[in-house]
Formats: structure tokens, sequence, C-alpha cells
């Protein structure tokens, strides 16, 4: 089940981000992450438009959003393989009409499934705060 997130879900959405950010990320230091939590707890998280998705009363993953930006997409790992992320990306398709995100180059598995979502590639920058390519990716309805 989507729904909209609650206050009572950022301690676990927190948890969630960092443990797949570690596990997805094994080219940005463990350290990088954990130094953000706090900020994604207070400042980040609470300032999108959240979902959750929930499965048998436990939140397994997470999408926000800002405007139509995916600023962040995030299935707990024990949850990974099971259609959560892609349930979230299509509710927010849905939402928007039209969705654009930043990727790490590195990040092949990440690549792999915004593309089999429909998302192209449109260039691509440097992550100021971990000096790491970002791939730009966009979809839009008539893709």
């Amino acid at each position: 089940m989507i729904r909209t997130y609650k206050e009572t879900d950022l301690e676990e959405m927190v948890r969630i981000w960092y443990d797949a950010s570690v596990i997805a990320h094994p080219f940005v230091l463990a350290t990088f992450w954990a130094s953000y939590k706090s900020a994604m707890e207070e400042k980040y998280l609470p300032l999108a438009e959240n979902y959750v998705f929930e499965r048998e009363g436990k939140v397994t993953g997470f999408i926000s959003l800002v405007g139509e930006n995916v600023c962040a997409l995030f299935v707990a790992p024990e949850a990974q393989e099971k259609g959560t992320g892609r349930a979230l990306l299509e509710h927010a398709k849905i939402l928007k009409g039209s969705l654009s995100l930043k990727v790490y180059r590195d990040n092949k598995k990440a690549i792999i499934f915004y593309e089999k979502s429909g998302f192209r590639a449109v260039g691509e920058d440097v992550d100021e705060h971990t000096g790491c390519v970002q791939i730009l990716m966009n979809w839009r309805t008539s893709n």
C-alpha cells in the first residue's frame, strides 16, 4: 500500500535511506551517509512531498518529490526486488506526468532500473557533496 508519509515514519525512512545508500553506493564512504542522517530527518525529508510503501504495517520504501523532481527513491535492502520501487515510481508518474532525477553514474543497478521504467539520460553533472558524476534522467508521459 502506498500512502502519504506521516511524521512518525521519518525515523524508519532515514534508516531505509542510510542502509540502502551504503549498499548502493560503495564508491562513497559510509561516514558520508552517516553525517547526513540528521539533515535527512530534520530538513530534507520534511520539505519534500513523501510517499511510503507499507507492507504488513511496516514501511519498506519511500519516494520523495519536490515538484517533478525525484529527490529520493529508496527501498529497504531486505525488501528490494519485490516491486516496491517500481510501485512508488509509477505512483509518482501518475501524480506528476513527467519526472526528472539524478543518479550516480557508478550505480549501474539504479540506472538500469530507471531505464526499464522509461527514463532517458539527458546529461550529467558532478555532485557537489561527493564529487561523483551523476546522470540526469527524465521521464515524460509521451516517452
